[in-house]
């Protein structure tokens, strides 16, 4: 979490951290800044406050962020853009200059954020001269920096990882209530699924109600998987837009949006069969949620994230299913690791893969997502929540049934 900035640059053996940043999307920078609406670089001395330097029209913007809030022309941008008349090089190299001899900043310095590379790079280059003192580090543990911090969440940040949690279960909740609200001829597996004029409801339709109701709760929502039938085995598949939703056909749900107010990510997902479950997929989402209560019930603070997988894998194999480790390179059975962090990235530590590094502790927020895929027999099968840890055990951030089948009407 950020308290530990300070901690973690002095076991990196950093003495100042420089986060660039244009208007490219930054993780890095809306972390430090509690997403405040400005565009600039951030410096930061071991053991000080950061110092978020912006375009003089967005200083009231970045004063949101709580950091000191300066602009070039508070580092002599003014007299450096006369001197050196257009050569924008040497005025960028001047500016640099005066900001870090001003700040006290000299030793070992790693640069993060997002920039341009050319951009980056040149300044990396620029930044070495030997009359500035200062070495950049880059790769090694220095490169995780932020991964760790993101690693463990403080309660502002829990709290915004609720309120998305909240919004995106109500999102899921009112996606089955929609497909619900249709019709099927029959429950014979492969019944077309229609509206009350008998127009097919398509996955493409589904996806329109998702993005429109995400807009309505205040999510920004792209990239959802759902998928069915065949797809649903890929895991990763998307799904088609124009295939018609059919009874009994398994469909995989994922949906992982933004809050847009906080930038933190939710991420869920729900296997749904409407109508009826075909008795293979019953019996894969049966040892799939097997898995996920299993390992819910079992987490502790301070054990190694990897035997949560090795759970898993146990269980799937005695089952079974090929894995990844039983079955290394096949795209049949449990092919992923058991989850991963999120926060305002999908994709943060702590990882569950079989090789992870990782012990939980207080502060952690992941996903527990087991899952089984059979593209050539025509499913897949995944259940996921978002859960956090805390002293007194583990909770969920996630709010929506776990019902394998979903009503549907009959004409």
């Amino acid at each position: 979490m950020k308290a530990d900035l300070d901690r973690l640059m002095a076991e990196l053996n950093l003495d100042a951290i420089v986060v660039l940043g244009d208007e490219t999307p930054n993780t890095q920078r809306e972390y430090l800044t509690k997403r405040a609406s400005a565009h600039g670089d951030i410096f930061k001395k071991r053991g000080e406050p950061a110092v978020f330097i912006v375009n003089p029209m967005e200083i009231e913007e970045a004063a949101k962020s709580g950091l000191i809030v300066k602009t070039k022309y508070d580092f002599g941008l003014e007299e450096v853009a006369k001197q050196h008349k257009g050569d924008m090089e040497a005025i960028q190299r001047g500016i640099y200059r005066n900001i870090f001899n001003a700040l006290g900043i000299s030793g070992r310095v790693g640069l993060y954020g997002a920039a341009e590379v050319n951009y980056a790079v040149n300044l990396a280059m620029m930044l070495m001269d030997s009359t500035m003192n200062i070495q950049i580090v880059a790769g090694g543990d220095s490169a995780k920096l932020f991964a760790k911090l993101y690693e463990t969440k403080d309660e502002e940040e829990i709290v915004a990882l609720k309120e998305a949690g909240v919004l995106t279960s109500q999102l899921v909740r009112d996606t089955q209530a929609f497909i619900s609200q249709h019709y099927a001829a029959s429950l014979e597996i492969g019944t077309p699924i229609t509206d009350a004029d008998d127009k097919p409801l398509t996955i493409g339709d589904v996806k329109r109600f998702i993005r429109q109701r995400a807009t309505d709760l205040g999510l920004t929502e792209e990239d959802t998987i759902f998928a069915q039938g065949r797809d649903a085995g890929i895991p990763h598949s998307r799904g088609e837009d124009d295939d018609v939703l059919q009874v009994g056909r398994s469909i995989v749900y994922d949906i992982f949006p933004r809050k847009l107010n906080t930038g933190y990510f939710h991420d869920m997902t729900r296997t749904w069969c409407i109508g009826v479950a075909p008795a293979d997929v019953q019996a894969a989402y049966d040892d799939v949620m097997h898995v996920f209560k299993e390992t819910r019930e079992e987490f502790k603070k301070a054990e190694d994230a990897k035997n949560f997988q090795i759970i898993a894998l146990d269980y799937f194999e005695s089952k079974g299913h090929p894995t990844h480790r039983s079955a290394p390179g096949s795209m049949d059975g449990y092919v992923h690791s058991l989850g991963h962090g999120l926060g305002l990235n999908i994709h943060e530590a702590p990882g569950f893969g079989l090789y992870s590094t990782a012990k939980l502790t207080d502060g952690n927020v992941f996903t527990v997502e087991p899952g089984l895929y059979y593209p050539e027999r025509g499913y897949g099968v995944r259940v996921e929540d978002t859960v956090y840890l805390d002293e007194t055990g583990c909770h969920t951030l996630t709010d929506a049934p776990y019902d394998l089948v979903i009503p549907i009407r009959q004409k």
